[in-house]
């Protein structure tokens, strides 16, 4: 019965199948770089400049209003006047906030100023891509999640059709960046500090805070080691329906935007479809096909109201003291966990960055002028990755199994014990009487003699 009982309220369980996977079967991951600053001073203040705008009020003044974008991240409380009043200067001058954070993003181009793809300099328009994600606009490598990649036209057929792979470990053979963080130009930042996040995610997973984030600051050199893990499904634990597995196949549930189903990216347009339920928009750092209202000044205030909505794991619910039972939450929109997926867990070991006595890859510094620049090195720890295999718990082979051992003593109990009544309640007390009658027999024709 506790055999049973398992196999019904875990009906798949996931075991370590293997510690030497090799990871030249896995993808490498997406790595989107996101500049602490979120806003160029020089861009902000020229575009405030050009802007029409009320007769008591500077373009520096405009240029610090723009700080207001940011409150959809969770930074800065609400101030509806204000929100109002930047509302109106953008209505006049026939401007949207995603119009405006595009013009004030640092460029890619301008951030990465070197790249290097195992052992080989490449240019970094080659190998990065603009992408939207939580934390604005930011730079990604190998990022195949958008139905519609954002690579330079002339390029589009050079980039290859699935996720780069690595056949080795170490830094020589992952991916090197030149980052360049423009301390001077910093107008809004979330972090205190000068730098840049670096998300180490799926490449089909929208970068969000679900990601391995890693903070490099300005003047270092940073080694990210990643340590790969696998999860993969059989196909009789496929069988299942998914509210039994608990899980979905990529094959099983259509996103609306993002092209691959993965619990992250259904949990973002979960988000996304939840604030707009609420407020009627969705936020410039959420994905959106275009069809819906992007999210105005005069919308900020319902938006940051409603941050817990597509902030928390769980929209609108923050829960801090209570224990919540995971079967006792409805999955929020249907999401369910990917039954294939692939993580990245990582470590990053950083230094002071120092090129006075080294003498390797000269040319990847060619013409550079070293000032508070970042180094990062992303690669595989090992040549080998964990792989684990979701499976049955018991199939009717192991249930007939774990019954066999009381269905056989309770078969031999009954047929045993069952023919040793008979014997001793039938032909043993026939056996008895006629050994009796017998003796009386014999007793009587001794007498007559």
């Amino acid at each position: 019965m506790i055999s049973w009982s398992w196999a019904v309220e875990t009906p798949t369980v996931t075991v370590t199948e293997s510690t030497n996977y090799p990871t030249w079967n896995l993808p490498f991951p997406a790595v989107t770089v996101c500049n602490l600053n979120k806003i160029s001073a020089l861009a902000a203040l020229n575009r405030a400049r050009t802007m029409r705008r009320p007769g008591n009020m500077t373009a520096g003044e405009l240029s610090e209003m723009f700080r207001l974008f940011l409150h959809v991240s969770g930074l800065g409380q609400v101030d509806p006047a204000q929100y109002r009043r930047l509302h109106d200067i953008m209505l006049t001058n026939n401007l949207e906030i995603p119009q405006l954070m595009g013009e004030f993003t640092p460029p890619c181009g301008t951030l990465l100023e070197r790249c290097m793809w195992k052992g080989t300099q490449w240019r970094c328009d080659n190998l990065f891509q603009v992408v939207n994600s939580t934390e604005g606009l930011c730079c990604s490598f190998n990022y195949y999640g958008l139905l519609k990649d954002n690579y330079p036209k002339k390029i589009t057929v050079s980039v290859p059709r699935d996720p780069r792979r690595v056949m080795a470990s170490g830094y020589q053979t992952g991916l090197s960046i030149l980052l360049q963080p423009f301390a001077e130009d910093y107008h809004s930042t979330d972090v205190a500090s000068y730098g840049f996040k670096v998300m180490i995610h799926s490449s089909y997973d929208y970068p969000d805070n679900d990601a391995e984030i890693k903070i490099v600051l300005a003047g270092t050199e940073s080694f990210i080691t990643l340590t790969p893990t696998a999860t993969y499904a059989t196909d009789d634990a496929l069988s299942f329906d998914p509210s039994v597995r608990n899980c979905y196949a990529r094959s099983e549930r259509v996103l609306s935007v993002l092209q691959r189903y993965s619990y992250v990216n259904c949990m973002v347009e979960c988000r996304a479809a939840t604030i707009y339920a609420k407020c009627g928009c969705i936020p410039y750092h959420l994905p959106n096909n275009g069809s819906l209202r992007n999210c105005e000044m005069k919308d900020m205030e319902c938006v940051v109201r409603a941050r817990d909505r597509y902030l928390t794991a769980v929209p609108a619910m923050n829960g801090s003291v209570e224990r919540i039972s995971y079967r006792s939450i409805t999955p929020p929109c249907g999401c369910l966990p990917g039954c294939d997926k692939v993580q990245y867990p990582s470590q990053i070991v950083t230094g002071v960055m120092n090129r006075s006595f080294s003498f390797n890859a000269l040319s990847f510094f060619k013409d550079i002028q070293l000032k508070n620049q970042s180094l990062v090195h992303i690669f595989l720890a090992d040549l080998t990755a964990t792989h684990f295999r979701m499976d049955i718990y018991q199939d009717s082979l192991g249930v007939l199994a774990s019954f066999g051992g009381i269905l056989g003593l309770f078969l031999g109990f009954s047929i045993i014990t069952g023919l040793e009544v008979i014997y001793f309640f039938s032909i043993r007390l026939l056996f008895d009487a006629l050994m009796k009658k017998s003796g009386r027999r014999n007793a009587s024709n001794e007498n007559h003699d």
